[in-house]
Formats: C-alpha cells, structure tokens, sequence
C-alpha cells in the first residue's frame, strides 16, 4: 500500500501532467486512482460511467477501470464484468479516440 506522501507525489505529477498534455479523456484504473479524480464508494458506482471532472484546472472526462489484478475477481463476474464491457465500449466510442480505433 502507498504511503500518503507517496500519493501526494503522484498527485502533483498527474496534475503537471494534464497542465501540460490537457487531455480529453483519463482513464483512472484501479481504487487508489480512480480516488485521486473521483469520490469512491462503490466500484459499481462509478465503473461503466463516463466522469466529467476539473482536474488541475482543466475539465474533461474520466472512464474508470477496475485494476486487472489476479487478487479481485471482480471484473470476472457479474456486475463487474458487465461494468467493465460498458466502460471499454465508452472509451472506444469517446471522441478523444475517434479515427485511431477501427
């Protein structure tokens, strides 16, 4: 597990980086990520789910994944796994990837 100094850190790197990229679309995966952009209860409250979010002044989306680890199986079942298809299928249609995906 991540100390909070270390998160602090990598907070302050995503920020330089959307400063500095402006994205259209982060893709947050797993818990820790997801809670450095989003407030997380729940994953299926958020998984499956286009985010708009002001981040690092900027605004733009969010398409939270589950962490692909072998420890959690919960993008194997359902709801999970239908949460998951959901939220490839927004990422693939987002127009930050419209014409690099056929």
């Amino acid at each position: 597990m991540l100390s909070r100094a270390e998160i602090e850190r990598c907070s302050a790197w995503l920020a330089n980086e959307v400063t500095i990229l402006t994205p259209r679309l982060i893709i947050p995966v797993g818990r820790l990520a997801m809670a450095q952009v989003l407030p997380i209860t729940n994953l299926t409250d958020i998984v499956g789910r286009q985010h708009r979010v002001h981040l690092a002044g900027h605004d733009l989306d969010a398409i939270p994944l589950p962490h692909p680890s072998g420890v959690s199986t919960w993008h194997r079942t359902s709801p999970g796994k239908d949460l998951l298809d959901a939220a490839l299928q927004l990422i693939a249609g987002h127009e930050a990837f419209a014409g690099l995906i056929r």
